[in-house]
């Protein structure tokens, strides 16, 4: 992995990643957003492959152990020195800088996790660790044309890795800390393919009112080959057609089913999830719920 002694920013098609080593305490190295000034606002996320390494100023003070890595939230300046015990060794610190648009995650949900030191010893964590560490290493050489590729996987992986920290609050459970032990019982760690996954069907549900949304759009949004799409969600036992189907046809379902809604037309409904044909919207769903979906909403509101 390269040494550099000042910092190093990395263009990765839609992200950037910066290498810092920083000097023995009081050192301070200090990142500036460059999507200010109305742009999209970037989150960090900061590892922590030597450390110690304290990020922040004032009260607002996070302490990141060695392989560890942490949320910097998208509007706070990302302010980054050596911890106290760091000793005369350099501290090392990668940050992956992740553009606001880029991360299909709400802001509220990304904030919850923010400032949260996790270990990246096992799960998502781990396997974004090892591709960013990876990236340190192999992105200067790797050929421009692979650089987009490379940076839309650490984007799949980063909001792998978010989205499971999310569902660790949200289900009231608590992850081990960078100083604790694992438990003996911890969960296999996620594949790169289902990691891989993950983020095609994230990708799917924040286009599903998208009437050009096809197959051959999915796998070169995601930089896979079609038949490698297939194969993905062929490991589940089912089509993608099938999954984009579903999803659209629940979200109609719960439309129809929300009183809120009633001044909207089927049509208007069938449309805003991706239907472009009432006709063909109809058949779809009486075949799945086996009532058409005007009789479905009057079911329902009426209930």
């Amino acid at each position: 992995m390269p040494d550099p002694t000042a910092r190093d920013r990395i263009d990765v098609g839609p992200v950037q990643l910066s290498l810092l080593n920083l000097p023995a305490p009081p050192a301070v190295e200090e990142t500036g957003d460059r999507y200010a000034d109305g742009r999209p606002l970037t989150w960090h996320l900061v590892f922590a492959p030597r450390g110690p390494l304290v990020l922040g100023r004032d009260r607002r003070l996070v302490r990141l152990e060695s392989g560890s890595v942490v949320l910097w939230e998208a509007a706070e300046p990302l302010r980054l020195h050596a911890g106290t015990s760091a000793g005369s060794c350099p501290v090392r610190a990668l940050v992956l800088h992740l553009p606001e648009e880029a991360v299909p995650l709400p802001g509220e949900a990304l904030r919850t996790v923010a400032g949260r030191p996790v270990s990246t010893g096992s799960g998502p964590a781990a396997l974004l660790a090892s591709f960013v560490l990876g990236l340190a290493t192999n992105v200067p050489s790797a050929e421009e044309r692979h650089t987009a590729w490379l940076g839309t996987a650490a984007v799949n992986l980063a909001t792998a890795f978010l989205e499971s920290e999310t569902a660790l609050l949200q289900g009231g459970r608590t992850e081990p800390g960078p100083a604790e032990p694992l438990p003996t019982c911890a969960q296999p760690t996620a594949s790169a393919s289902d990691l891989l996954l993950r983020g095609i069907k994230t990708y799917i549900e924040h286009h599903l009112h998208d009437f050009d949304l096809s197959l051959a759009s999915i796998a070169a949004a995601n930089h896979i080959s079609l038949r490698y799409l297939h194969h993905l969600f062929q490991r589940n036992g089912r089509t993608v057609g099938a999954y984009l189907r579903e999803r659209r046809l629940e979200h109609c379902r719960a439309e129809l089913s929300d009183p809120t809604e009633a001044r909207r037309s089927v049509c208007e409904i069938a449309r805003r999830w991706g239907f472009r044909d009432p006709a063909v919207f109809n058949r779809t769903f009486k075949s799945v719920y086996g009532v058409t979906p005007g009789a479905y909403r009057r079911q329902r509101l009426r209930s």
